[in-house]
């Protein structure tokens, strides 16, 4: 009876902590949509960042997505809206890149596994067919890396380089990402 007693306690407790770890799985919503991790899912590296697949945000936030093998990076790219671009990056001022004449710009950004620098490239295209390019970088806290196939990284870093608003709500384990442009 003891055996018994035991087994079931055993079991019960096994199943608390089940629910406990699902229950605290990192989820991820890019303008309130859920952003669904089919065959990678999110983790805590050993920084104590959570790093995620970036495919499936990329996707979600409407991004352009590649990979260069020989030197291990992933790039993510999008055309930005004119004047987002100006009002966020301040480039009028601190650069070459003017609004005068002016059609498109694109942004990537550039994530090379094991590395903390995260850069940004901007190229501007103009009505005469004139092309000015910048670059800004940024540092994380941690390394992107490639695990079961896939790339990982902090969301903050991919969706503030596009302008996004970033989030955390402790409660639910959930990152928020808002496109308040």
């Amino acid at each position: 009876m003891k055996k018994l007693a035991a087994l079931i306690l055993t079991g019960i407790m096994t199943l608390g902590c089940f629910s406990t770890a699902f229950a605290a799985e990192t989820k991820v919503t890019v303008n309130g949509k859920p952003v669904v991790f089919t065959d990678a899912k999110p983790f805590v590296d050993e920084n104590g960042r959570t790093m995620v697949p970036l495919r499936p945000i990329a996707d979600a936030m409407g991004l352009q997505v590649g990979w260069i093998q020989e030197q291990q990076m992933a790039i993510f790219g999008a055309e930005l809206p004119l004047d987002f671009f100006f009002d966020y990056f301040d480039f009028e001022s601190a650069h070459n890149i003017t609004k005068e004449g002016l059609v498109k710009v694109v942004e990537n950004v550039y994530f090379t596994m094991g590395e903390e620098r995260v850069v940004a490239t901007f190229d501007a295209f103009y009505e005469n067919d004139k092309v000015e390019a910048d670059s800004a970088e940024d540092y994380m806290d941690t390394v992107p890396v490639v695990k079961d196939g896939r790339t990982y990284a902090p969301a903050r870093y991919l969706a503030e380089a596009f302008g996004y608003d970033v989030g955390w709500d402790g409660a639910t384990s959930t990152v928020t990402i808002v496109d308040n442009r």
